[in-house]
Order: structure tokens, then sequence, then C-alpha cells
């Protein structure tokens, strides 16, 4: 492959990279599109959210099973991503690191406002690139609702 289509692939890769993550994002604030959710990641992948008091994902099944709750007990999500930054592309894996500003509206009122990172692993696949591994932790201390919102889910 010349230099230029070896620049090209790059370029091709970053964008699909930063549309994959995007996916994600737009499919957790839909809250019902849990099909296109669970295709954001790899078969194997895992989603760890344990900084957040929540739980390690391991898996499709695990990952659709947290996020039907989360879209059964929730009434609004908004995810507003940052910063992304794109650190490494190596063939079929890529990672990078970004930032959130997320906000949620339960159905019993409760609201929740968090400021996260998130480190991410990408895997290319015969479908495109999907994330292997997902890693979001808090940026800010996270107040007494997130707590709250644990303890109801019985999550943590």
């Amino acid at each position: 492959m010349g230099e230029l289509e070896t620049r090209l692939m790059l370029l091709e890769d970053r964008v699909a990279i930063e549309d994959a993550l995007l996916a994600y994002y737009t499919a957790v604030d839909s809250l019902g599109d849990l099909d296109g959710l669970v295709d954001c990641f790899t078969l194997d992948a895992i989603c760890d959210l344990r900084d957040l008091g929540l739980q390690k994902l391991e898996g499709h099944d695990a990952i659709r099973d947290f996020f039907r709750g989360v879209f059964e007990d929730m009434t609004h999500h908004a995810h507003h991503v940052t910063n992304f930054r794109i650190a490494r592309i190596d063939g079929d894996e890529a990672e990078g690191r970004g930032y959130v500003i997320g906000r949620a509206i339960g159905r019993s009122g409760l609201k929740v406002f968090v400021h996260c990172h998130y480190d991410v692993r990408f895997a290319r696949t015969k479908a495109g690139w999907k994330i292997s591994f997902f890693d979001e932790g808090s940026l800010m201390p996270l107040g007494d609702e997130v707590s709250d919102l644990h303890a109801r889910e019985g999550v943590g």
C-alpha cells in the first residue's frame, strides 16, 4: 500500500472510530434502542462502570440487561461528548479518551448530573469498528442522587 493509501485509510479509520463512539451515546440517549446500543460493542466487550458505583458488564447479554433497566427507569437522558482524542490506531485495534457531561431524569423524579471521563478501546470487525472496552469514571464528585439511584436500582 502506498503512502497516500495508508494516510487515507488512517483518516477513514479515525472517522469510523469516532462514529462508533457517537453511535453508542446516541443509542444511550434514545432510551429505547437496545439493539443499536448493543451493536456498538464486540461480542466479548467489557463495559466497566464501577468507578461510578455501578457494574462491570461483560458481553452483549450483560450490556443489554443493564441498559434495559436504565431505559425502563429513565424518562430523559442527555450526554454531551467532548474532547475525544484517538490516542492510538494499530492495525485492527485503537484506543482513545474523552469526556462527557451527562444529565438524566428518572421516572421517580430523581435527577442525575455527572462529569465523566471515558477510556475506550476499539476493534475492527467485519461489521466495522466496535467498542471492545469502555471504562467510565467521574471527574467531579458524584452527588447523593447517584447513590440514591444505585440504592433504588439495587446496583453496585
